[in-house]
């Protein structure tokens, strides 16, 4: 089964549920944007999308992964096996980032509480080098303050880290995107790392930068 194939059954079968885009993305927890690149074939749903996929069309797992209407009689064998997902996918099962943000965005609210609840007053929050190995507080910000900043800032980059790994990485200016990815297809490889990369930039630079402020911050105060 190619994208191309899949992306017309699942325009056809949502189109048959009353869905429009936006609503079967606010299901998935996905953008638009990924639901109109899947009709298109310009890509394909990640391995954990599959099945709330088929719940939200009300389709069978099989049924989504064959494109087969579930009114027709069903096929022999029709169960989708291992193999089945790595041709569809053409990729290995990756890491889970909406899981990881969700915990990281936990973590941040912890170490908001346990820093509002348990240092309260003024807190230092920026400190200078005394050149004898010391350094000596010079700026100070009350923690009622501080950690709901630094907690709306953590939601902000997560954010941010969830819309760009829903385009992709990359934008998509009309049909254009067709080309680009298949341009990009003939160097997958390459393509994957730079991907592995972004993702563990946006890892530590959007998701441990404000929970590691945050503790700093409980720890030196």
């Amino acid at each position: 089964m190619n994208a191309k194939d899949f992306g017309a059954f699942l325009a056809q079968t949502r189109k048959a549920c009353g869905l429009t885009q936006a609503d079967l993305a606010a299901q998935l927890h996905v953008t638009d944007k990924a639901v109109s690149r899947w009709e298109r074939g310009v890509g394909l749903p990640d391995i954990n999308t599959l099945e709330p996929l088929a719940d939200a069309l009300g389709l069978t797992l099989s049924d989504l992964m064959h494109c087969r209407d579930p009114q027709e009689a069903p096929l022999p064998n029709a169960e989708p096996t291992l193999e089945d997902f790595l041709t569809m996918l053409r990729r290995p099962h990756s890491i889970d980032w909406h899981s990881v943000r969700a915990a990281l965005l936990c973590l941040s609210i912890l170490l908001a509480v346990w820093g509002v609840c348990f240092h309260p007053g003024v807190l230092a929050v920026h400190w200078h080098g005394l050149g004898n190995g010391d350094f000596r507080a010079d700026g100070w910000m009350q923690s009622i303050l501080i950690f709901p900043l630094l907690l709306a800032l953590e939601c902000f980059f997560l954010n941010l880290w969830r819309l760009f790994e829903q385009t992709g990485y990359f934008r998509h200016w009309g049909e254009s995107d067709t080309v680009l990815t298949n341009s990009l297809a003939l160097l997958s490889p390459g393509v994957r790392l730079v991907k592995f990369a972004l993702d563990y930039f946006f890892f530590f630079c959007c998701g441990l930068t404000v929970p590691f402020c945050e503790f700093l911050l409980i720890v030196m105060n």
